[in-house]
């Protein structure tokens, strides 16, 4: 997720730390002793995996599956030897409720300890900043979250960023996806609009607003009318009844919302139910969290979301399949998109190392990573674009988007057609 602070919201915590990072990864000694950490590091002990996770909260749950699904990678990693014969081990740093200066801190400390070979995260600040402080420590930063700002990070100076790379792809698709798949049940019979009218509810977020900017623009070229975007503030919102009035007054026959946070997003749905309109409810990313199953119950039947990246989550796939049941054996919850994220960065970190042969030179690990290539993984093939840094998109031959719909309690995936394993149904709300 990716959430744009003023420039005064940096403050000057992060921008000293920014300062002094470099000096700080290479000259910082090891408690109890005044030798570099490179020189006390014995060359077959542990080296430490660092993860950046909102571990408390407004974004915990996302925070707990990054930790969970680095964990069970490196569970397995361990008992078959480790990496280059050493054991790896997971240190995890709090970015608490995303703000730079927690963020900065957290960086600062994982990149000032010489065992920490790389960093990894879902996603860690609401800007992506922290990639120019990883890049200036020269620590191999795998991220997720927030695509659109780390490309546009990235291609100014890809050289500059050499151990940076997203393990999602970029998200237009977010842009692009719902407008077409509506155009294509229309065409086909799966759902014909009573009205070519959509309902847009966004958050005041760049990612949030971002895509919806793009959902405006494609809607209203394919010729629907577009009512919006309403936009709600960022953080909390308990009372969505201003929307749901407005969207009764429109009529619409279908309701996009935006915000994100899974709080927020089960209480919009709550609300709606309690005073619906005959209009399908598009979610973004929300749905996707296990906790929003967990407190909408059966009431989150009927809604759609869609994923450029996450597990494939059908039948028709092993890897996907064999890995949402290992984690759910594991945990006894679905990974979500952080889940099998973590677990797929810790695997593709430990490939690069292995074939470098020292998980502890950063930089030489930090470009191996980029020319991984890794097929059949629980999300699909992963492997990067060289001029964004981003996880290629891609049905057959990369990264594919799935279109869900929840169904008595299940993530249904509805596209794309090769992995399908269930077919659109009307929600029980429509009257």
């Amino acid at each position: 997720m990716s959430i744009k602070f003023p420039p005064a919201r940096i403050g000057a915590a992060a921008l000293a730390i920014a300062a002094g990072l470099a000096l700080a990864a290479c000259s910082a000694p090891l408690p109890g002793g005044t030798e570099s950490a490179t020189e006390s590091t014995k060359a077959d002990g542990p080296v430490k995996l660092g993860l950046l996770a909102p571990l408390t909260g407004a974004s915990a749950a996302d925070g707990k599956l990054m930790r969970q699904g680095a964990e069970l990678a490196l569970r397995e990693l361990n008992a078959a030897g480790g990496v280059a014969g050493r054991e790896i081990t997971l240190e995890a740093a709090d970015v608490k409720d995303l703000k730079s200066d927690a963020v900065a801190s957290a960086v600062s400390r994982l990149t000032a300890d010489g065992e920490v070979g790389a960093v990894i995260t879902g996603y860690a600040s609401t800007t992506n900043f922290e990639i120019d402080l990883l890049a200036e420590a020269g620590v191999p930063y795998l991220i997720g979250g927030g695509s659109t700002q780390t490309a546009e990070i990235i291609t100014k100076d890809p050289g500059r960023y050499p151990g940076v790379w997203s393990t999602a792809p970029h998200f237009e698709a977010y842009k692009t996806d719902l407008p077409e798949r509506l155009e294509a049940w229309s065409r086909d019979g799966t759902f014909q609009p009573r009205t070519r009218t959509v309902y847009i509810i966004s958050s005041d977020n760049p990612y949030s607003n971002d895509i919806s900017d793009g959902l405006v623009r494609n809607f209203t070229a394919k010729g629907w009318k577009v009512v919006g975007p309403d936009v709600v503030p960022y953080g909390e919102v308990n009372d969505w009844t201003p929307q749901i009035g407005k969207i009764h007054a429109a009529d619409p026959s279908v309701i996009v919302n935006l915000d994100y946070l899974t709080a927020n997003a089960v209480k919009f749905l709550t609300q709606f139910r309690d005073n619906p309109t005959d209009s399908l409810l598009f979610s973004q990313y929300a749905p996707s969290v296990p906790e929003f199953k967990k407190l909408a119950g059966r009431g989150a039947d009927g809604v759609l979301y869609n994923l450029p990246v996450g597990a494939v989550v059908s039948d028709r796939y092993a890897p996907g399949r064999d890995f949402v049941k290992k984690f759910n054996d594991a945990y006894g919850t679905d990974p979500g998109l952080y889940g099998v994220m973590g677990y797929e960065q810790v695997r593709l970190w430990a490939k690069a190392a292995e074939s470098v042969g020292d998980p502890l030179d950063r930089a030489a690990v930090g470009k191996a990573v980029g020319g991984v290539e890794m097929r059949e993984t629980a999300m699909g093939t992963i492997r990067f674009d060289q001029a964004t840094h981003l996880a290629v998109a891609d049905d057959t031959d990369g990264l594919p988007l799935q279109f869900f719909q929840i169904q008595d309690g299940r993530d249904v995936l509805l596209g794309p057609a090769k992995y399908a394993d269930g077919t659109f149904e009307l929600p029980d709300w429509f009257r």
